[in-house]
């Protein structure tokens, strides 16, 4: 089961991560919780690092979950961090202090951000519409720095994804158009203090064929052979991300080595000088090495066909099953269950009618209040899109290697979500 973390086992159904049953873990630790297999990340950064080779330059997508110990394995591993705005700016310089392997992406930059990234040694910028390039001109000049560029270019490669996870395509926000990209390209080369340092392109979440990576990158080599005099050094290919990470069900599960060969082929179809490729692989690093733990509450035998359980979570926690109608796998790892399954429906704690975790989760029928129940596929954008609606304190965040308990992230107390008011 590729979808689970690949340190976890089951005992008589309770469900552990090395030595450590994961029962005890939410007694000492209360859930909802989210909990890591921090050696499985660390194993998913070796195989991409095996995959791609040591000289690629690794941006992992900060969006998908971050923390200053996350930030710090990273960069033991000579990963950067492609960032997106000014918080995940200060996670990485509060641990690392400098931004000088990050890449700043994102669609609105604002002058605080790009002045905050520019004067901590920021790496890269991601250049997303024509109004950036005199916006980033003029905030280089008043720093005093030859600002290091990408083109992000919106290619027609659209990858066959969930619509709401697709990234490319002219009916997307995402990037400049290809129709436009040369006259960009000519404005950054014009420019006093931009450094036009390659192109970017990011087709969506969730890739199954490679063959879409390769498309992108034949494309984006032949924008730039058919513009050779504006490239002045080196060139940096930004595959982006979208590498596929299974949830409950998938079969695809493509090895790494065919996607970086795909990308370098598509690149050297049309390109015969230096480059560097860069990706910002995301989900597929964190995803399936990370878990939800909740408590069972009230079971309501009154509703239709399927009676219904009610979490201590729900959508402020993980908020994907309300935003693509995601189901993420469930399992009661309590102790001496039943075999004996059948359908339940699992709401989460919101008043939100929306608030459905699972439309039909299959758990033993015996499941009873104050069973821990696993949800997994759940180490991306789950606390990273976690809010305090209803103002519920966000949830505790730890991680697990080689049988130890390592705090990632404190729970937020009740007061914790009054903090910023006045």
């Amino acid at each position: 089961m590729n979808y689970l973390p690949k340190n976890l086992t089951f005992n008589d159904g309770v469900a552990f991560i090395g030595d450590l049953s994961l029962n005890e873990v939410s007694t000492e630790h209360g859930t909802p919780l989210y909990v890591y297999d921090w050696d499985h990340i660390k194993e998913n950064i070796s195989d991409f690092t095996k995959a791609f080779g040591d000289e690629t330059l690794y941006r992992y997508a900060a969006k998908a979950f971050i923390c200053k110990e996350l930030v710090n394995l990273l960069d033991q591993k000579n990963w950067g961090i492609d960032v997106v705005s000014g918080g995940e700016m200060a996670t990485v310089l509060s641990s690392l202090g400098t931004l000088e392997n990050s890449l700043f992406n994102g669609t609105f930059k604002t002058v605080r951000e790009i002045d905050f990234f520019m004067e901590n040694k920021g790496g890269h910028i991601s250049i997303d519409n024509v109004d950036e390039i005199s916006k980033l001109q003029d905030r280089a000049s008043k720093n005093n720095v030859k600002q290091p560029v990408i083109l992000r270019i919106n290619l027609d490669v659209g990858a066959e994804t969930h619509p709401m996870v697709l990234t490319s395509g002219y009916d997307q926000q995402f990037g400049v158009s290809i129709d436009i990209a040369e006259s960009a390209l000519k404005d950054i080369y014009n420019s006093d203090s931009l450094f036009f340092s390659g192109v970017h392109v990011h087709i969506g979440s969730q890739i199954k064929d490679p063959e879409r990576f390769k498309k992108a990158m034949q494309e984006c080599s032949l924008f730039l052979a058919n513009n050779k005099a504006s490239v002045e050094r080196e060139i940096v290919f930004d595959a982006g991300g979208g590498f596929f990470s299974p949830y409950e069900g998938d079969e695809n599960n493509e090895d790494l080595a065919i996607y970086a060969a795909s990308i370098k082929s598509g690149i050297e179809e049309n390109w015969d000088s230096e480059y560097k490729i860069m990706i910002e692989p995301g989900r597929a690093v964190v995803n399936n090495a990370g878990i939800i733990l909740y408590t069972a509450g009230a079971i309501k035998e009154d509703r239709g066909e399927k009676p219904y359980i009610l979490v201590d979570g729900g959508m402020s926690d993980n908020p994907r099953p309300a935003l693509y109608g995601s189901e993420h796998k469930l399992f009661n790892i309590s102790q001496n269950k039943n075999s004996k399954e059948k359908l339940f429906a699992v709401s989460g704690r919101h008043c939100e009618s929306g608030d459905l975790l699972v439309k039909e989760a299959s758990l033993p029928d015996d499941t009873n209040t104050g069973d821990i129940l696993m949800s997994t596929s759940a180490g991306a954008y789950t606390y990273s899109m976690a809010s305090n609606y209803n103002r519920v304190p966000k949830s505790k965040v730890i991680g697990i290697s080689e049988s130890k308990v390592i705090d990632l992230i404190k729970r937020q107390s009740f007061e914790d979500t009054i903090a910023q008011d006045i």
